[in-house]
């Protein structure tokens, strides 16, 4: 018997309907650490001028008692929290990602805590929100990321709405009808470009994007909760999300829902820059660690990796405008990764240091046929190096770390805490806020999170 429903209307009966009991422990324990991460991404972002702009704007022109700021731990309207720490969570480029689905938490868990404390959402409740959220995310994502991308089309803002508010939703415990209109406006508020990744320095709208979608989300849920409609075939329907920012609608995307949870799919990242670019800092650390490597030396260095790294040119491009987005290219984060010996969003700052320069001007970067034939289940690299003396060093890795396939352990997701946070905290107050994170199934307020995340005022860098 074939299902009347439509895909906007099965989406949300499958996020009313799945408990927390439904969703394997792994997922569970994936979202929490999502929550963790994302957190610890947004204070390493509050610390940065763009955060502290965001953080003033929300304050001044968005001002409330209904949701924290992360950073500074005052509170202002659901919709300036949501806008102001979706943006700090993106500034360091350090949230989570999918190869499906690009950035979700950076819209979506900045949205979520918001309502979470606004409308008194479980703990539980915001994990089962979250879960479902990615289920939606990862298999839209699939479907129109590549036409998204050769549109010039930014999946955080396009997508990044809609999935918030299918979240939202279900944490402000709408009615099922509330909750179809909610996702329904959100299609309606998609946008976003990349056109700020050729007009870098003087333009803020890399990071604004994951603020404009979570606000989006929280906009969308405030409107379908005071009556207002939208559209029912916003996702499938002739003129709906998949016809306007895909190439159409595949029916059965989301048969498994509820089967298989696409949130197990999340990586998180180990280093600075775009995920796409990991991969090299992966292989040259592997270099280091066989031993010292007189990077004066270097001669020439080969590093093939699949296809999608290598575009758009951005992504190869050794000479950027600017630090901003210096870490797009997988050869500066290379030439960065074999002076500092790691690739934090601190160590960017050598981008363009006279030897860093050198070597991203060497790097020869091709896309290798056996890792690009069986991607995106590899999604690594082969770098070879050759010094003056004829020696080689190489390195061969079939993932990225930080892939479900190469999980970063807890302890490794503690010291990317701790090294973001490193002005703000004690180690052992990183330590406390993730046992804490962990534990969010038992909450009854969020606030009690949110405010113990607090580290005061800072001087942005």
């Amino acid at each position: 018997m074939s299902d009347s429903r439509n895909l906007l209307e099965q989406i949300v009966d499958y996020a009313i309907n799945l408990r927390y009991e439904d969703i394997p422990a792994e997922a569970l324990e994936l979202a929490k650490t999502i929550v963790f991460d994302s957190i610890g991404t947004g204070l390493g972002g509050y610390q940065r001028e763009l955060g502290s702009k965001a953080v003033a704007y929300a304050e001044s022109m968005m001002a409330g008692d209904e949701a924290t700021l992360l950073g500074n731990g005052r509170r202002v309207s659901v919709e300036g929290a949501a806008f102001a720490n979706g943006v700090m969570v993106k500034i360091l480029g350090m949230d989570d990602s999918h190869r499906s689905a690009g950035h979700i938490a950076s819209q979506l868990v900045p949205a979520v805590l918001a309502v979470g404390e606004a409308y008194q959402s479980t703990g539980r409740e915001m994990i089962v929100a979250i879960v479902a959220a990615y289920d939606f995310a990862v298999r839209v994502g699939r479907l129109v990321r590549p036409m998204q991308r050769e549109r010039g089309l930014d999946l955080k803002g396009t997508l990044g709405a809609i999935t918030s508010a299918l979240a939202l939703a279900r944490c402000a415990r709408l009615d099922r009808e509330t909750m179809i209109n909610c996702v329904a406006l959100a299609a309606d508020l998609a946008s976003g470009t990349e056109q700020y990744v050729y007009e870098s320095g003087l333009c803020d709208t890399k990071d604004l994007i994951a603020g404009f979608a979570a606000r989006n989300a929280v906009f969308a849920l405030r409107l379908s909760d005071s009556g207002f409609y939208g559209p029912r075939g916003a996702l499938d329907g002739e003129y709906g999300f998949f016809q306007a920012f895909g190439d159409g609608y595949e029916p059965d995307l989301f048969a498994d829902l509820g089967h298989n949870f696409a949130i197990l799919g999340t990586g998180f990242k180990p280093h600075g820059g775009c995920r796409h670019t990991h991969q090299a800092i992966d292989a040259v650390q592997a270099i280091l660690q066989d031993g010292p490597l007189d990077i004066s030396a270097i001669e020439s260095i080969e590093l093939g990796t699949y296809g999608y790294a290598t575009r758009p040119i951005f992504r190869v491009d050794p000479n950027p405008p600017s630090r901003e987005v210096a870490g797009l290219s997988i050869r500066v984060s290379t030439g960065v990764a074999l002076q500092q010996g790691s690739a934090w969003p601190h160590d960017f700052a050598a981008w363009d240091d006279p030897e860093v320069r050198r070597l991203r001007n060497l790097i020869d970067v091709q896309v290798d046929n056996e890792i690009e034939a069986d991607y995106p289940r590899l999604n690594g690299c082969r770098l070879r190096i050759t010094l003056d003396t004829g020696e080689v060093r190489q390195a061969y890795l079939p993932n990225m770390k930080g892939e479900p396939e190469f999980r970063m352990s807890r302890d490794e997701m503690r010291e990317k805490f701790a090294v973001l946070t490193r002005e703000l905290f004690a180690d052992g107050h990183v330590d406390e806020i993730y046992q804490r994170c962990m534990n969010l199934e038992s909450y009854e307020n969020i606030m009690q999170l949110l405010q113990f995340c607090a580290a005061g005022e800072t001087v942005p860098v």
